[in-house]
């Protein structure tokens, strides 16, 4: 394996809303024979392999407005891959399917684990201030540590599905459980194996979302409680539609990986 390729800086990734999104994207090299000089990429005409591996990560995020403020997430979106001097054949793209999200965790301080001891877990209660919906979240305590610090988790499963294209490789995430939006982290599964024909060769990853993959969770300060469900919908989409989906554009994450 060319030592270089594996000591290269790479670009840190930009992320424009890091609490609802993150991407992170990783090149492994290939081991190949006779492969561990630089001179391998001007003197041979075998194709490089590096190793594609994706981490995301969802969450909800507060936007503050003029009057108030929002909790927004995602319930989908797409990401896409541009390359140079490198190609992804279709029948290498490994990520596709459903996975279950790896688990959010929160640390609290109630002050009933404070005066309980032998708490086993429960399940914990929320109401949304948008549309009145309740969110139940299942949480452990474990009494032989300390008791003022409580895991909580919840778990989203999110359904992957590859574009057909040989020239623009894209993959579409979609929240398949029927949660509100996607929360967890898809951490460092491989999206393919992407073939190096010259350099530089170069990887750019963008992660893209519409108006219907954003979802509001919850606002705080925008409309008296006493609103009808009707029009907290329609201001929840003028929020989206004005306020949100313009600063997500052209991309709402991006990540690249350079080999010069």
């Amino acid at each position: 394996m060319p030592s270089f390729l594996a000591r290269m800086h790479q670009p840190e990734p930009e992320n424009k809303c890091p609490d609802c999104l993150s991407i992170k994207l990783e090149g492994i090299p290939v081991q190949q024979e006779n492969s561990d000089r630089f001179e391998f990429w001007h003197l041979s005409t075998q194709t490089h392999q590096i190793d594609l591996h994706l981490t995301i990560h969802f969450n909800e995020q507060w936007e503050s407005l003029k009057q108030g403020r929002v909790k927004f997430g995602l319930k989908g979106g797409e990401l896409r891959l541009k390359l140079e001097h490198c190609e992804l054949p279709f029948e290498s793209r490994e990520l596709a399917g459903s996975f279950a999200l790896g688990i959010q965790t929160e640390r609290q301080e109630p002050e009933a684990s404070k005066k309980t001891t032998g708490i086993e877990g429960g399940i914990r209660t929320t109401t949304s201030a948008l549309d009145g919906s309740k969110t139940k979240t299942l949480f452990n305590g474990n009494p032989k540590t300390d008791f003022n610090k409580t895991e909580a988790f919840q778990v989203s499963v999110c359904h992957v599905t590859p574009k057909v294209s040989e020239e623009n490789p894209a993959w579409i995430f979609e929240e398949e459980r029927g949660d509100p939006v996607l929360k967890g982290v898809l951490r460092q599964e491989t999206l393919g194996t992407l073939n190096a024909i010259d350099l530089p060769c170069r990887v750019e990853a963008t992660f893209e979302v519409s108006q219907r993959d954003v979802c509001l969770t919850d606002a705080e300060g925008l409309w008296p409680p006493d609103i009808s469900r009707n029009k907290r919908a329609v201001l929840a989409r003028l929020i989206i539609q004005r306020l949100l989906a313009p600063k997500f554009k052209p991309y709402l994450s991006r990540a690249e990986l350079h080999y010069d």
